[in-house]
This record gives structure tokens, sequence and C-alpha cells, in this order.
């Protein structure tokens, strides 16, 4: 496990717990390392959620499908990158989404009721671990609430410069976002075509410019 240790860092899940702890910690919670190919599913909707997924290299999709079979992105997420864990939390019995490898990639998979309850090691830094735990869930949650909020804006442009504002904080005016236009459009709920003619629009106007998924917000 110790070739994952800085994309275990990024997660926020290990925060105030030493390297020299790390290792048998992840023993204790039943932490295993799974190399998943291209388009393997990790967890399938429908399916009971009993472990939290950390990415630590690749990446993955967390997409949700329709009756009809039209499939919405609703997150990428690449190294340092978590998942399950409000599923998981919440105790559902059936996953509403389905997640899966949009590359060849490497997850280490965590048992959340290991994380959760109290360690029969008397583990000194599990109180650490619950903690960050349940702020990763909070935060979560203020991302979907993000995702909601862009989704509820009326026009294409303001979708998308909605999302390209989530990222000022962190990257400033020029940014790099994850996703492809395939991926932008599925996650802003609109029609890929439509979603280009507006970035050239967007363009043309003055406010971005963009090559690929690298774009200047003016």
């Amino acid at each position: 496990m110790k070739e994952f240790t800085h994309a275990l860092e990024l997660t926020g899940l290990f925060d105030g717990i030493g390297a020299t702890e790390l290792e048998p910690m992840l023993n204790c919670i039943d932490a295993r390392v799974e190399v998943v190919k291209k388009d393997s599913i990790i967890l399938l909707a429908g399916d009971k959620p009993s472990f939290v997924g950390i990415v630590v290299s690749g990446q993955v999709h967390i997409v949700r499908e329709d009756f009809e079979g039209n499939r919405s992105l609703l997150a990428v997420l690449t190294t340092g990158g978590i998942f399950a864990e409000a599923l998981c939390c919440a105790g559902v019995p059936e996953s509403p989404v389905t997640v899966f490898a949009d590359c060849d990639s490497t997850i280490i998979l965590l048992g959340f009721y290991r994380i959760m309850q109290t360690c029969p090691n008397s583990c000194p830094f599990h109180r650490a671990l619950i903690e960050n735990m349940l702020r990763l869930i909070a935060c979560k949650n203020l991302l979907l609430q993000s995702h909601m909020e862009i989704l509820s804006m009326k026009t294409i442009r303001a979708r998308v410069m909605r999302y390209f504002e989530s990222f000022l904080h962190e990257q400033g005016r020029e940014i790099t976002i994850p996703l492809n236009r395939e991926e932008l459009a599925n996650y802003l709920c609109v029609d890929r075509s439509a979603l280009s003619h507006e970035l050239m629009k967007m363009k043309q106007d003055g406010l971005i410019e963009y090559r690929k998924n690298e774009f200047v917000l003016k």
C-alpha cells in the first residue's frame, strides 16, 4: 500500500493519521487493491453498497440511468477521488447509481462498517478516521447541491459559466476541466451539439477562449 500513500492523502480521509499508522489502519479496515479495466463496472445500480472506493490511478465515472436508458453523468473522479461513502452511510439497500472505470484504473476498497465501528484493536487513530469520513460526506452533499444549482440554470450559457466558476478558487481563470464535450453535455444535461454551438458563441462574445478541455475565462 505504500506506493498509494500520496493518493490516499489526497482524499482527506486520513488527515491527522501519520504514515507509520496508515499501513496497520488499512489492514484493520480490510483495505484491498483492485485493478479494473476500462469500462469495468465497480458498483452496479441496484446492488447494495458495502464498501468505500478510493481512486489511486486512472479515472472513474458515476452515472445514473433512467428507465429509457438515458445516462446522466453525475461525477468524474481522478486520483484521490472517493465514492460510495454517502450511500454506505445512508444504508441504502440498492445503489441508485453505477460506478465504472472510464480507463484502466486502480482503486482501493475499504470496508465501510469497519471504518465506522469501534476498532476491536483499540486503534488510537480510529476516531480521527470516523470524523474525517463524516466531514467528507458533508462535503459531498455540498457538491451535490452545487450540481443541482447548475441544473437549475435556465440557459446552456448559464450552466456552463456556473460550472466553470466552480474551478476558479483552485485554478484561477485558466482552468482545465476533467470532461470532454460529450461528458460535459451529459453533466450539464444538455444536447452535445447545442453545447458546442454555445461555446463557440461564448468565444465570439469574448467570454472565453478554449482548446479541447482547457479554458480561459475572460
